[in-house]
């Protein structure tokens, strides 16, 4: 492999800059008259009203997780009544506090000085206008340039995507290196080429709908610092917050997500599932199983999607995986609901089906982070059935049940979710209201799509695009 040439920074990236980027990749789907971006809206000190929200989100949080414990410790008296239901509150409401307790336990990983050579591999299908504010964001990473390769792959687009590709190439001195595979070939394989273009000793990886903030890449190879840990996750906010009240939705839902359940499963060191917004890999703990991951399938199937999940499985069996919450990437989400619904159910069907991988080994990790992941694989096969139960069937046909204890179980849990997300951002922004409506709209709608994916979870189909990478489905 040739060596790449690299040139000198002239500088290092501002914030000004930085929000410029930002801006670019969101401009094409924001909406008029949207809030600087969150990079600059990150940094922005509190005010007293922001301090005051947050405490008085404390101390609401904490009056509510208090209630739901006292009132399952009282509602244990009917479980001669109703058994599945009461066993179910219990296991539920033990699984979602006990993820909030242990991320009060997770500490970000201290700075090692640590510097070693980075590839990132960016592979972009149809993305011209977005793929051009994704490079230069990389480029304007405050990393030694001589330690950074950036190598874009262009997966047989239609579009512009290859000539956008091209252009930040030739103004970038060498540091970008363009690989086009001619035909769409999917996803994994425009990473895979991506990772036998290099020889860098971590290969990072970040969608071409996301920029980073410029100390991202820093931080999150800190991490690699301890021998064994062989993957790191990064922190990713939504771009397009403001764009509909959807996108809302998905930031209360991302922030929560990567700031409870990968911060509980990073203490353990066991995270499962290494998004691909931005993620680092030793090589070393990757290249033992490319040629099976790029090559995976499924009863008979080819595994087209899940890629991020399925290669945190694989440097999961034998190395320790953690999260960075420092290291922040903004992504761009979903904006309607027919394209949400398409991608929630495109990765319900890579969790059926890593979730089948991991159950096979997680029982030799940690114990309390192997347990945790059984009862999170367990729940939401459960979860239909309960809910079908207590609001349809028992008051239908028997004329009892508790639809209504039920639905204040989930409001519980949704305004928990929606006071850490006050209780951990510097600014209160009232999106956290989007998080309570979130998990109504997950009861309504995505809880009962997990059957129709487990159904379905041959298909290779991502649903959203044209290209097919010759098969039924593209990358």
């Amino acid at each position: 492999m040739a060596p790449v040439t690299v040139q000198p920074r002239e500088a290092e990236p501002d914030a000004t800059s930085v929000d410029a980027e930002l801006q670019a990749l969101a401009s094409p789907r924001a909406a008029a008259g949207a809030p600087a971006s969150p990079a600059l809206a990150a940094r922005e000190p509190g005010t007293w009203v922001d301090r005051v929200a947050r405490g008085l989100a404390v101390v609401y949080l904490i009056a509510l997780l208090g209630a739901v414990v006292a009132y399952k410790g009282a509602f244990l008296q009917a479980v001669s009544v109703d058994p599945l239901f009461t066993a179910y509150g219990i296991v539920v409401s033990a699984y979602i506090i006990t993820r909030f307790v242990f991320s009060l336990f997770y500490r970000r990983t201290k700075n090692a000085g640590l510097e070693p050579r980075v590839a990132i591999v960016m592979p972009g299908f149809n993305e011209e206008e977005a793929i051009a504010a994704s490079l230069h964001s990389l480029l304007a990473l405050a990393y030694p340039a001589g330690k950074l390769e950036i190598v874009a792959v262009n997966d047989g687009s239609t579009d512009g995507t290859l000539a956008a590709m091209r252009a930040v190439a030739e103004q970038a001195g060498g540091r970008v290196r363009v690989i086009d595979l001619g035909v769409n070939q999917g996803k994994r394989a425009a990473m895979a080429a991506g990772i036998r273009a290099t020889d860098a000793e971590i290969i990072a990886f970040v969608d071409s709908d996301s920029v980073l903030e410029p100390d991202a890449l820093r931080i999150l190879v800190q991490s690699f610092a301890n021998a064994k840990v062989g993957a790191v996750c990064g922190h990713a906010d939504v771009l397009n917050v403001r764009e509909t009240w959807l996108t809302r939705m998905q930031a209360v839902r991302y922030f929560v997500a990567f700031r409870v359940v990968k911060a509980a499963e990073s203490i353990f060191s066991c995270v499962t599932c290494c998004s691909g917004c931005f993620s680092a890999y030793r090589r070393e703990a990757i290249l033992p199983h490319l040629e099976w991951w790029e090559h995976q399938s499924f009863l008979g199937k080819p595994s087209t999607f899940g890629d991020d999940r399925s290669l945190t499985n694989c440097v999961l069996r034998s190395w320790k995986v953690r999260y960075e919450a420092r290291a922040v990437s903004h992504t761009l989400v979903p904006t309607t609901f027919k394209q949400f619904m398409t991608q929630q159910l495109r990765w319900k069907r890579s969790w059926t089906r890593e979730s089948l991988i991991v159950g096979s080994f997680v029982w030799r990790k940690n114990p309390i982070a192997a347990l945790s992941i059984y009862v999170g694989m367990v729940l939401p096969l459960i979860a239909p059935i309960v809910a079908l139960r207590t609001i349809v069937y028992l008051p239908a046909v028997e004329g009892a049940g508790l639809p209504a204890v039920y639905l204040l179980g989930v409001y519980a849990m949704a305004v928990a979710y929606g006071l850490y997300y006050v209780i951990s951002k510097p600014r209160y922004d009232g999106l956290w209201i989007y998080g309570v409506v979130f998990c109504f709209f997950y009861l309504f709608f995505l809880l009962w799509q997990t059957y129709w994916a487990i159904a379905t979870a041959r298909s290779s189909s991502w649903g959203t695009r044209p290209a097919t990478a010759g098969m039924d489905g593209g990358s």
